[in-house]
């Protein structure tokens, strides 16, 4: 059969159906020539007369009525079908695992999860949550959350935060025994608590920017650890100062319990990314998050005020 027979017979459907050339090609969206040409070519190939045309109306022909009492129910299937198959396509369904540190999953993913579930009722997400870079290929996840700089170039990258404001920050008991720093330089009299990489060991030195200096801070640290929240803990429990996500310790600044120092010597580090192999072919539901997060977190930034000098570790 000419692969163009099943198209030509649609477009006699809609004429005879219409039993108008106009009305015909106001629901097909084409112009009456092409109608009327299509119509006597598809005569021409059967070597039927299907419609009978006079200057007031159109009809089907004898044959023209035959086949259209076959027609019209297969074409109403076809529809009816191809409706289905629209929305079997649309239908997000299925189970997303995901890997990412344990901040991002509190200040990226978790206040977006209530409006998820309202719009995807039928996914499923699996997260883990820990310190470490997985590798989520070996480990059979979809996708993870990190900061944008620690992602691997032969990842997929969507950036779903524009930065992560951070802070250095005490408690208000830490500070009743020992001075508010006013410069870097101050911090060799304080007890710091830094932060140790699990996956290569090293220990997060902190970023300093101000005017042309531009440095990196050692510390002497009176603790390390390798979890942003235990940090954020230690500096509650006035045990030293901690260099923070904003996001960890918004509540505490908000109450007082906290008091951020050195505000003008830091600045926003790079926000976060959701990665994935970009061999991958990638599911409905991790395509329907991907673009959830995307949405929630930019419209969060725009709402937001933006922290002169806020950012975070982990």
């Amino acid at each position: 059969m000419d692969r163009y027979v099943l198209r030509d017979l649609a477009v006699f459907e809609a004429v005879a159906r219409h039993r108008s050339f106009t009305e015909a090609a106001a629901e097909l969206g084409v112009t009456q020539s092409t109608l009327s040409y299509t119509v006597a070519q598809l005569e021409q190939k059967i070597g039927i007369a299907l419609l009978a045309r006079t200057t007031r109306q159109v009809a089907p022909t004898d044959s023209g009525r035959r086949l259209l009492e076959i027609l019209g129910p297969a074409m109403s299937d076809l529809s009816e079908e191809l409706s289905r198959l629209q929305d079997a396509r649309e239908a997000v369904a299925g189970v997303v695992r995901l890997t990412m540190i344990p901040v991002a999953f509190e200040s990226v993913v978790r206040p977006t999860l209530k409006s998820f579930y309202q719009r995807y009722p039928q996914v499923s997400l699996e997260i883990s949550t820990n310190e470490g870079l997985s590798d989520i290929v070996a480990e059979g996840f979809d996708g993870g959350i990190r900061f944008g700089t620690l992602i691997d170039k032969d990842m997929v990258a969507i950036s779903i935060t524009k930065t992560t404001p951070v802070v250095i920050a005490g408690s208000t008991h830490y500070f009743a025994d020992h001075p508010v720093p006013s410069s870097p330089n101050d911090l060799a009299g304080h007890r710091c608590i830094l932060y140790r990489y699990v996956t290569s060991s090293r220990v997060f030195r902190w970023p300093f920017a101000k005017g042309r200096q531009n440095f990196e801070y050692k510390g002497h640290p009176a603790l390390i650890l390798d979890d942003g929240a235990a940090i954020r803990s230690a500096v509650v429990d006035g045990l030293g100062l901690g260099f923070l996500l904003r996001s960890q310790v918004e509540s505490d600044l908000r109450t007082g319990n906290v008091k951020e120092v050195l505000a003008e010597w830091l600045t926003d580090l790079p926000g976060f990314s959701l990665y994935y192999p970009n061999r991958r072919r990638t599911s409905s539901a991790f395509r329907a998050l991907i673009s959830h997060l995307t949405e929630a977190n930019r419209a969060r930034d725009q709402l937001q005020p933006m922290h002169g000098s806020d950012t975070g570790s982990g």
